[in-house]
């Protein structure tokens, strides 16, 4: 994928202003810091391989996925998002948004969430064979026992 066919995609949504790499950094640590919390306590790790999303799919962190992830982000409001893709050759940023980013057949692995971290949704590039994505909010994020 493309830069452009990328932030045409959000363009598209909103207004997409791109972040600087400390910042995304930065928002991506606090998002591990929620998501990614009972991985870092169970091997003292913040990603699992080389994924952030495989904290849902290896079940440290609880989310619905497929059809039910799907759905569950539908529900949710547009505005103020954060949108950082796990690929350094595509830009991170701001949307505006007016819709909710539709990035189910882009193939990469992208994560949209609010500022307050509220809620997650993480695109995969393995959705075409049914892994994700994957929608979580904060306060279910803990595994289930």
């Amino acid at each position: 994928m493309n830069v452009m066919d990328f932030v045409s995609a959000l363009s598209r949504c909103g207004t997409f202003t791109e972040v600087p790499r400390r910042e995304r950094w930065r928002w991506m640590q606090e998002w591990r810091g929620v998501y990614a919390s009972a991985l870092h306590e169970a091997t003292g790790e913040w990603k699992h391989g080389r994924h952030d999303w495989h904290v849902f799919s290896f079940g440290y962190t609880h989310g619905l996925s497929g059809s039910k992830a799907r759905h569950a982000y539908s529900l949710e409001r547009p505005g103020s998002l954060l949108v950082i893709p796990e690929s350094e050759a595509l830009p991170a940023g701001r949307l505006d948004a007016n819709l909710l980013p539709d990035l189910f057949s882009l193939n990469q692995d992208v994560h949209v969430f609010p500022p307050d971290l509220s809620w997650t949704m993480s695109f995969t590039h393995e959705m075409s064979a049914g892994i994700g994505p994957y929608f979580c909010r904060r306060e279910t994020s803990m595994p289930q026992d």
